[in-house]
């Protein structure tokens, strides 16, 4: 299954997450009337600005970059990345809820940005590195103690696959310095 003899199962497991992402349904907005769309076999005629159109997401973005729609769903910004980044501070112990696809909606959104402005982009990578500490933290914290935190719904897929490689790894050092040390997770 492994394509690229390159990448890690974390790397691939990753590849995968970012296919999903790209092919789950979003929601967009029509800027302008749009007379004919096709859309992977599927043709839309007579489409009005102002219609909400449901879309895989590889197909939003294209109507998006061309100026035609506008996302209709939570974007993740810089001012949302503020306001994420002050509640993780301020809850050191249970992770924030977040988009399902956050980390790839935030690394659109410093593509995005790099294409306007050099300094915007380098504050949402700031934060965005601020947030993904005190997450990896939080993560690393719950891997240690080897539980399951309640807010594991809480987690991305990406943060879903990093801590079950965690806490295996957790567990397996654990089995070998102390024999017996206690139940896997």
């Amino acid at each position: 299954m492994n394509a690229d003899p390159e990448l890690s199962p974390l790397s691939e497991s990753l590849k995968e997450i970012e296919l999903e992402y790209l092919n789950a349904y979003c929601k967009v907005v029509l800027l302008k009337d749009v007379p004919r769309l096709e859309v992977a076999g599927i043709i839309m005629e007579n489409l009005k600005q102002g219609n909400v159109l449901q879309l895989r997401r590889w197909a939003a973005d294209k109507l998006v970059e061309a100026g035609v729609a506008k996302r209709a769903e939570l974007i993740v910004d810089l001012n949302y990345l503020s306001q994420l980044l002050w509640k993780e501070k301020n809850n050191v112990t249970e992770l924030q809820e977040v988009p399902k696809y956050f980390y790839m909606d935030a690394k659109k959104l410093i593509e995005e940005t790099s294409k306007a402005s050099k300094e915007k982009a380098d504050e949402v990578r700031r934060r965005l590195m601020d947030i993904i500490s005190l997450r990896l933290l939080k993560l690393f914290s719950y891997a240690a103690k080897r539980i399951r935190p309640a807010t594991i719904n809480r987690m991305t897929p990406e943060e879903s696959v990093l801590f079950e490689l965690i806490i295996g790894l957790v567990n397996e050092w654990i089995s070998h310095v102390c024999p017996k040390g206690g139940e896997e997770v």
